[in-house]
């Protein structure tokens, strides 16, 4: 996989055998396995941020008494019959306060115009 290439999910690594793929059991959950969608993310804006610590949900303690921590990405839905457009094949992004996830592939969807990572090894070059 390159960067400008077409790609999609890979049906014998997202689903499972009885809607086509090669899994015994659901990537996520038997919904969306149905569905044939997976979950990807992204980091969100400082526009995204900046809102959020204008709502009512960054007011208050959480269940620790501490105060809250805004949300550092996205979750967005890859579906089985659209086609994706490779921005960077190989990349690490931050997705959480954590460590940086590796293996990571940044797509462009075609249809709706976001971007969105996703883990390498679900993907397949059309």
């Amino acid at each position: 996989m390159r960067k400008g290439n077409l790609v999609r999910l890979n049906p014998a690594v997202c689903f499972t055998t009885r809607e086509g793929g090669g899994l015994r059991y659901p990537l996520t959950n038997a919904l969306a396995d149905e569905n044939g969608t997976i979950a990807g993310r992204r980091p969100i804006t400082p526009e995204e941020t900046e809102a959020w610590y204008a709502s009512d949900a960054s007011k208050g303690l959480d269940s620790a008494g501490e105060s809250k921590l805004p949300p550092r990405s996205v979750w967005l839905t890859l579906h089985r019959d659209r086609v994706y457009h490779v921005i960077r094949a190989r990349c690490r992004v931050s997705l959480g306060w954590g460590n940086p996830a590796r293996g990571m592939t940044e797509l462009l969807c075609t249809t709706t115009g976001e971007t969105i990572f996703v883990k390498r090894h679900l993907l397949e070059v059309l």
